[in-house]
């Protein structure tokens, strides 16, 4: 009797924990689809159920390198669907939730979603919570590497909600999931200024002239990194695209301006309905608002300051490396030039800054055409196209044969008499000087040029002429200086020998440039053909010289080159022990790939992005001034830090959507990641040692 009451017992028992089992919340378990193995779903339920809504988790695994989208994936993606509604039981309503997302640019194309481990928190709301009940539909999912696959997974589940129990760790991981979802912000409550994110402020305005839906925000708080996506429920926008936002941050205050694009034309989002989400670094609400039609000022930096930067931008480029050699050919025009003559002086400084200001505003046209017909923009990306390096390679030594003397441009008999009754000079040349400087200084970045630039070529057509004016007028102010006060250029020396080797040098300036133009032409037709035509260059020269002023002045030639290389070489061998090493480039650099950043960032490693171009002179400044000295030269070389580099010489579109996505149309561009900057710290135009070795020990988290 007592071992059938013993093995009642253990029945009883064993029956109670199978009960107990079924008890559980059920979820679906790990399902894959065969055709496309990368990417796997699961479907859990806490066990929660709060009167007639059951809460649960779908969990999706992404294989290294995969993404898939949000809500509102952008131009270039496909949103997550669930297809339930006809073949579930007991299942009224379904509200999906979606975690913050971030921007996967490919190509030009501005896409987001997620990678890695995805948890959408998601309510099942429940017909009758006494009756048993069943979620069965499809779930069709598009995940995207190089190639873009859409993959459907059959969800079927059922469940008693009398019966389920709570799953702690299922609860914990739909906890979590939920902290990741943007609070939602009610516009009542901001305008009360009574809502747990802090915001005080929303703005938002649908510019129907130039198809752009303008947002602003204000914090209790400054705002650090704040990116903005926005999207819409309403089914008439669901073929409407938003572009990345242009942000402008001032202090508590963000602007973002956002492009609307359909493949239908023009759009009219006037009274629209969006959603809006904000993400900083503490902060990641979500507002429904209404595109008002009043326009919105700006929250930082206004037309006017932004024309005040390109000034400064302008008046920095005459000292950068790229004019200094115009420069010299202009001063070099006014050496014969005595104090009686300074309406002359005037003129001729005229002329050059009507050249200068002119030559941007071809830039400009030039720039504004590009950018409707949806090609890449940037500051000196004419020097992508070997054709335009060519002729500015013919430009220069035609330069360089005339300050040496050695051809004259001869005008008909006819128009030397004209200008002769005219008791005038023509100022054409120095009008082709102007542009000529101008054309020179693109492959140079400077400081607030790029400030400058970014938001013109974000800016209408008349403000991006506006900014283009003020770079070419401040670029002009020297010259303009000049101009108006002409008794500076009557300062100089009296007239005698000298004024032959001060041309000789502005010369040489003037070749060397043509040379580093041809230089630019390896990355076209190859480093030997390059060679051979520099070869020939200093041939071609040497015969003319030789020829039209004899062997003495060649032999001086020969010599100066002679002494200029004696000294560069003595120089070099006196400070050998601060450069040789520093200069011998040890670093393993690999070629940008967004997907390697944030795998190199997932491994806590330290990523520094630099992107770059053989014909910028402010690139090159930056590798021999601060990349290649230590101790920035030892840091990348380290294990735990990835150098990563984005070679933009000739057209690269990836390249180009990459600095895009950072509101960047110009090289260098210089960036670090890490476990603690994943989204990453720009750093300025022109680097220093201190701001690098900082910025990469703020991205480890020291």
């Amino acid at each position: 009797m007592s071992r059938l009451r013993q093995f009642g017992l253990s029945f009883l028992l064993f029956f109670g924990l199978i009960n107990s089992a079924f008890a559980q919340a059920p979820e679906t378990g790990w399902i894959t689809n065969f055709n496309h193995l990368p990417v796997k779903v699961n479907l859990q339920l806490t066990g929660q159920v709060e009167e007639n809504t059951v809460n649960s988790i779908l969990n999706v695994s992404l294989a290294s390198g995969w993404k898939t989208y949000w809500r509102s994936p952008g131009e270039g993606g496909v949103a997550p669907t669930f297809d339930w509604s006809t073949q579930s039981a007991n299942i009224k309503d379904i509200d999906w939730s979606w975690p913050t997302p971030k921007r996967y640019p490919v190509l030009g194309v501005e896409t987001v979603g997620y990678k890695d481990q995805i948890h959408f928190p998601m309510q099942i709301t429940l017909d009758d919570p006494n009756q048993m009940s069943r979620l069965k539909g499809t779930l069709t999912l598009a995940s995207c590497t190089t190639i873009c696959v859409l993959t459907d997974y059959e969800i079927n589940l059922t469940f008693n909600p009398q019966q389920l129990t709570i799953n702690d760790d299922v609860a914990f991981a739909y906890a979590q999931a939920v902290s990741s979802v943007p609070i939602l912000v009610d516009q009542a409550a901001i305008e009360a200024q009574k809502n747990n994110a802090n915001i005080t402020e929303i703005k938002s305005a649908w510019d129907q002239a130039n198809q752009q839906v303008v947002v602003q925000l204000s914090h209790q708080l400054d705002w650090q990194q704040p990116d903005l996506f926005i999207d819409s429920s309403d089914s008439e926008l669901e073929n409407v695209f938003f572009s990345k936002p242009v942000l402008e941050v001032a202090g508590k205050q963000v602007t973002a301006t956002f492009d609307a694009t359909s493949w239908g034309g023009e759009v009219d989002l006037s009274n629209a309905l969006v959603n809006i989400t904000v993400v900083d670094t503490d902060v990641a609400v979500e507002v429904a608002t209404t595109l008002g039609s009043d326009p919105i000022s700006s929250a930082g930096q206004s037309i006017f300051s932004i024309f005040l930067i390109a000034l400064v931008g302008g008046l920095i480029l005459n000292i950068m490396p790229c004019v200094l050699p115009v420069l010299g050919l202009k001063l070099s025009s006014v050496l014969g030039v005595d104090g009686s003559q300074r309406s002359q002086i005037r003129k001729q400084f005229l002329a050059s800054s009507v050249g200068i200001i002119s030559s941007f505003w071809l830039l400009a046209l030039f720039l504004l055409i590009l950018k409707f017909s949806g090609e890449a923009l940037g500051w000196g990306i004419q020097f992508q196209n070997p054709y335009f390096i060519g002729f500015m390679v013919v430009v220069t030594a035609l330069f360089t044969a005339n300050m040496l003397g050695l051809f004259e441009i001869q005008l008909p008999s006819s128009m030397q008499t004209w200008l002769a009754t005219k008791g005038g000079h023509s100022y054409l040349g120095h009008y082709l000087q102007g542009m000529f400087a101008t054309l020179l200084a693109t492959p140079c970045s400077a400081p607030f040029l790029g400030t400058a630039v970014a938001f013109a070529l974000g800016a209408s057509p008349w403000q991006l002429f506006a900014i283009f004016t003020a770079l070419g007028i401040g670029m002009a102010l020297p010259w303009l200086l000049i101009a108006v006060f002409p008794n500076i250029a009557t300062l100089m020396p009296k007239p005698g020998k000298w004024m032959g080797t001060v041309k000789l040098i502005f010369a040489l300036l003037i070749l060397l440039t043509c040379l580093w133009l041809i230089s630019l032409l390896s990355s076209f037709i190859g480093v030997t053909y390059t060679v051979m035509i520099a070869l020939l260059m200093v041939f071609i020269f040497a015969i003319l010289i030789w020829k039209k002023h004899g062997k003495r002045v060649f032999l001086i030639s020969l010599l100066s080159l002679f002494v200029v290389v004696s000294i560069a070489f003595v120089a070099n061998h006196l400070t050998a022990k601060h450069w040789v090493d520093p200069l011998h480039d040890g670093t393993q650099w690999v070629p940008l790939d967004t997907q390697v950043i944030q795998q190199e960032v997932d491994k806590g490693h330290v990523v520094f992005v630099d992107v770059t171009a053989k014909w910028c002179v402010t690139c090159k400044a930056n590798k021999i001034g601060v990349l290649l000295q230590d101790p920035v030269s030892s840091e990348l070389q380290k294990q735990d830090v990835i150098a990563m580099s984005g070679d933009w010489t000739v057209r690269a579109d990836d390249v180009t959507a990459y600095l895009q996505s950072f509101n960047r149309y110009g090289v260098p561009f210089n960036i670090v990641y890490g476990p603690a900057a994943p989204n990453g710290i720009e750093l300025s135009t022109i680097l220093n040692s201190d701001d690098v070795m900082k910025a990469i020990q703020q991205a480890k988290g020291q």
